[in-house]
């Protein structure tokens, strides 16, 4: 019995020892009050992109490290946003963010990456964007910080995007972008695009819109109810079937659409008069639209899609036609019709296959 209890008194007394002689862990004091300490800089003041410097660092930013009081991981973010979401109760709250890192005070942007990000947020015009960049101290959980985050000052960086024109690969053309028909920008109005692709095949054919002719910059697949998506994974844009269709899309909103067409002439200087159009036959060598027809010169007339006053050509000043009517561009005011200087036989055609360079022609026979 006394055994026993000498055992236990002397594994009591290694205990308190053991425990009299342990020492505290150092303990970390954080600065909760702690700020950047220099402004945030960038590399320039107004960039403009085009794809000959799609691979170059165009725009660097770089900022002073925040002292928390000891060796913590800070964790740096940069943030872009456009000016209008900077200010107010929900200031920076559709900001793009872009981790730098642990401990990182640098972060570059080569041109790709940062025209792919104004066209994502649908900016196609020269802009001035605005950059600020945030430190929090993460805990070793991953939970959110309860110290609260450092920022800089906001920098405005003046960002001019690039546009050359949208590519329609598709299963009609064996999804090859750099071989693919193109839409190119309409004139004066950034981000639009519209042209005219004959699409083959059979059943339902699928494509997508990319903004290079390859599969490594942003392409836009189907998002449901007539919008874009710029998820690479999305499945295609889709028509119910072959044929000659305008092709629409507009980047400002994420929107796209797809109009079977055919195409005649109408008016009074036509065989059918305003009230019958003589129809166009299309030809896939030339990739244009035919008709021959007994011409008046006493008339005028106009090319018109599918029987009906939706999409139509006139003549502007300089000659050359141009949408009187069109859901995707409006109405378009003063223009003239198309007339025929002789009375005849003419070989009339209409080459749409140009994305924005629409042309006709009128050939006595």
């Amino acid at each position: 019995m006394n055994k026993i209890f000498q055992f236990v008194s002397i594994a009591t007394a290694l205990l308190l020892a053991a425990t009299a002689c342990k020492k505290e862990g150092a303990k970390l004091q954080l600065n909760e009050s702690s700020a950047f300490t220099a402004p945030l800089k960038s590399s320039a003041d107004s960039v403009t992109l085009s794809p000959a410097n799609d691979n170059d660092t165009v725009l660097t930013f770089s900022w002073p490290a925040v002292n928390y009081g000891t060796a913590v991981a800070v964790t740096y973010t940069l943030e872009l946003d456009v000016p209008a979401d900077t200010t107010g109760p929900s200031a920076w709250s559709k900001a793009q963010q872009f981790v730098a890192g642990n401990n990182v005070l640098t972060l570059g942007f080569n041109g790709k990456t940062l025209n792919n990000i104004m066209g994502a947020l649908n900016i196609f015009a020269d802009s001035g964007m605005v950059f600020r960049v945030l430190a929090n101290v993460n805990q070793y959980n991953g939970a959110a910080s309860t110290i609260p985050a450092a920022y800089t000052s906001a920098v405005k960086v003046n960002i001019t995007p690039y546009l050359t024109n949208l590519f329609i690969p598709g299963a009609y053309q064996g999804w090859n972008p750099a071989s693919a028909p193109v839409l190119n920008p309409v004139p004066g109005k950034p981000g639009l695009f519209e042209g005219y692709v004959n699409i083959t095949g059979s059943g339902i054919q699928y494509f997508k819109y990319t903004n290079a002719p390859d599969w490594n910059h942003t392409n836009y697949g189907d998002g449901g109810g007539g919008t874009f998506s710029t998820n690479g994974n999305a499945a295609g844009l889709s028509v119910p079937g072959p044929g000659y269709y305008e092709l629409t899309a507009d980047l400002n909103n994420n929107t796209w659409t797809a109009t079977a067409t055919t195409w005649g002439i109408i008016g009074d200087a036509t065989p059918g008069g305003w009230s019958t159009d003589t129809q166009m036959t299309y030809d896939p060598v030339n990739q244009v639209w035919t008709v021959t027809a007994a011409m008046v010169t006493a008339g005028s007339f106009k090319f018109r899609a599918n029987d009906a006053w939706v999409i139509d050509f006139g003549i502007n000043n300089s000659g050359q036609i141009e949408y009187a009517d069109n859901p995707f561009f409006g109405y378009t005011p003063g223009l003239n019709n198309l007339t025929v200087p002789a009375n005849g036989t003419y070989i009339i055609t209409l080459d749409l296959h140009v994305s924005q360079k629409y042309t006709y022609s009128a050939i006595l026979q």
